[in-house]
């Protein structure tokens, strides 16, 4: 996927959206945004076609009208969550336990992860992550992770840091015990990893393994923590040992399904979810699709 284009749109026929249940199936109407007719037709010459639902622009169009373009964008239906799941995931994702800035970023990865394992890192603690990898990324949209044997084809760097592999490839890794440092480009597709874990200050190799995990995992989306999940999580706001949780994974699956925009900032976020739902609330089936442009 490339480009994503941050809207919706709502398609509703007979007695579908909105609650028009006074409308018979023979005078049903079929209507797309705004933002989508001036993108396929350009100005609108007829104003009598425009109606106006719920703070949204909407234009009437022929009902055998299907906006979508496989040539140039795929579209694929919005996946709803319950009101408790959204709040977790905007504090996780937008750090919004700790504050609210409405113009904080999705961050998430657009092409295949592939793992780079420096020579400090035991072949064990190595296949142990990439076991990991495995083992999360199975069932979610659009998160391919390998591991890559040439370090100038890879862009995921993991390394330990010692008295005997004394480099720090980088440095802009703070953490006491390690971390990460991750960069993204502008669409806020991350494009380039580093993890780093100091062994000199974990021991024991129990934690070790745990923190390669742990900082991996949080990686995938410079993800935060919640005070909402059980300690047992990844994400959760607790310092002990870790695993990988029923919660971790349902986040990570909803960050990378498609049935939800990439890249947006909290307030865009907020703004569509809230506005999803009252459609659904009043309207079950209504029918809402996001529109990915490649």
């Amino acid at each position: 996927m490339g480009r994503f284009l941050i809207l919706f749109i709502s398609i509703f026929m007979g007695i579908q959206a909105f609650g028009q249940d006074t409308i018979s199936k023979q005078n049903a109407k079929k209507y797309i945004s705004l933002k989508v007719y001036k993108s396929k037709f350009g100005k609108v010459s007829d104003s009598t076609k425009i109606i106006y639902r719920n703070g949204d622009t909407l234009v009437n169009v022929p009902m055998d009208f299907d906006p979508f373009d496989a040539k140039t964008m795929v579209k694929v239906r919005y996946e709803p969550k319950d009101s408790i799941f959204l709040n977790t995931y905007k504090e996780v994702v937008y750090n919004t336990d700790i504050k609210i800035d409405s113009s904080a970023k999705m961050r998430y990865w657009k092409g295949e992860i592939k793992i780079f394992f420096d020579k400090s890192v035991p072949v064990s603690h190595s296949k142990e992550l990439m076991k990991f990898t495995q083992t999360i990324s199975k069932d979610v949209d659009s998160l391919e992770i390998s591991r890559n044997f040439e370090r100038e084809k890879a862009n995921y760097l993991v390394y330990y840091l010692n008295r005997k592999d004394n480099i720090d490839y980088d440095p802009r890794i703070v953490g006491k015990t390690g971390g990460y440092y991750i960069s993204w480009n502008g669409k806020s597709q991350i494009y380039d990893g580093k993890l780093k874990i100091n062994t000199e200050k974990v021991e024991s190799e129990k934690l070790q393994l745990n923190l390669l995990k742990y900082h991996f995992f949080k990686s995938l989306g410079h993800f935060k923590s919640s005070k909402d999940l059980q300690c047992e999580s990844f994400l959760s706001a607790c310092r002990n040992l870790r695993t990988i949780t029923e919660n971790d994974i349902k986040i990570l699956k909803y960050h990378y399904s498609y049935g939800v925009c990439k890249g947006q900032t909290l307030k865009t976020f907020s703004d569509q979810t809230q506005k999803m739902q009252e459609i659904l609330e009043k309207d079950p089936n209504a029918q809402l699709f996001v529109i990915h442009h490649e």
